[in-house]
């Protein structure tokens, strides 16, 4: 038996394929790192000379605090300064989080299979169409 953060892990490498096609040419890592930098994933292709990464957090949280979203942007300044091109970052967070803290420029995406209810994350096995 699994343990949750190995069926988290799971269910955000499915959104990530739906998301970014491995047919396609999208490759997912998990705990990328560089240097001191590093995410719970990336994503990235390289394609006709041209390259594109996405790094992914995951916050399983009632909210994203600031502390959190300010490190998340710490993170990709830090990234950018190493002279690593990146493209949107991407948090993962359960569905209803408070995302009010986290800078506009991160795409936030739902992890269905959570909910905020109540100030709890609990499971929530009802799937909703994306």
């Amino acid at each position: 038996m699994g343990d949750c953060q190995e069926s988290m892990h799971l269910y955000v490498e499915r959104d990530l394929r739906k998301m970014f096609s491995p047919a396609k040419g999208w490759k997912i890592e998990e705990n990328p790192s560089w240097d001191y930098v590093s995410f719970d994933y990336q994503v990235w292709r390289k394609r006709f000379g041209d390259e594109k990464r996405y790094p992914v957090d995951v916050v399983i949280a009632p909210a994203v605090d600031k502390k959190k979203a300010a490190e998340f942007g710490k993170e990709i300044s830090d990234l950018k300064a190493k002279g690593v091109v990146i493209d949107t970052p991407v948090l993962f967070v359960p569905t209803g989080a408070d995302v009010s803290a986290v800078p506009p420029e991160v795409r936030v995406r739902e992890l269905k299979v959570l909910k905020v209810e109540a100030g709890k994350v609990i499971w929530w096995r009802k799937s909703l169409a994306s």
